[in-house]
């Protein structure tokens, strides 16, 4: 399908089964623990603040996901995906946001406004978001009003937010196959993986000391 015959981009919250995501459920007292934008409707241009591969506890960035990295095994994943209409300039600058911020190293996940959210309400991080904080921006981007700060948003807001654009509510795997194609998700811990995780983590420390 070409760019000119596009009209939705889609939003997807899910509970996925994570020990990170069974954290943020619990202590955020929130049903959903991620979100995450697609450019189509079968997901496969799906794109999300996370962790590139598992053991790289503190390596997150925006990341191309694939249905693979939801059910991990799972034969059920608890999804709600929302169809929002956008125009063609809304959809080409979604796009374009997107892609620039994908091969920015310098975006990472906003990880210490997401572990302090039940005590802070979150808050903001020089080029840094959490999954849901990154959604919020993109609706900002093509006009929707914000009554909060991005930060303080999280993924339950959007079932109030676009109550009449839900697009399908169920299991993720009826929605979508689970092709498990080339992933490194699993790839095991490594010196430079440890290396890396605290190289970010360092990275987000800094810039919580200059804000």
């Amino acid at each position: 399908m070409s760019i000119e015959q596009k009209d939705s981009i889609y939003i997807m919250i899910s509970k996925t089964q994570t020990g990170f995501a069974k954290m943020i459920r619990l202590f955020g007292r929130v049903r959903y623990s991620h979100a995450a934008i697609a450019l189509d409707e079968g997901l496969n241009d799906l794109y999300a603040f996370a962790r590139p591969q598992k053991n790289g506890i503190f390596i997150s960035h925006l990341v191309k996901e694939n249905i693979y990295r939801y059910a991990l095994g799972e034969e059920n994943v608890d999804v709600v995906i929302f169809k929002i209409p956008v125009t063609l300039e809304q959809y080409t600058w979604v796009a374009n946001t997107i892609h620039s911020i994908a091969e920015d190293p310098e975006y990472k996940y906003n990880l210490f406004s997401v572990i302090s959210y039940p005590i802070t309400r979150g808050f903001h991080t020089y080029k840094a978001f959490s999954c849901i904080e990154f959604v919020m921006y993109v609706l900002k981007g093509i006009g929707y009003s914000m009554k909060k700060p991005l930060h303080a948003y999280r993924p339950d807001d959007l079932l109030e937010f676009f109550s009449e654009n839900i697009h399908f509510e169920g299991n993720l795997l009826d929605y979508a196959a689970d092709e498990k194609g080339p992933e490194n998700y699993y790839a095991p811990l490594t010196m430079d993986i440890v290396k890396r995780s605290f190289s970010d983590m360092g990275s987000l420390i800094a810039r919580l000391v200059v804000r």
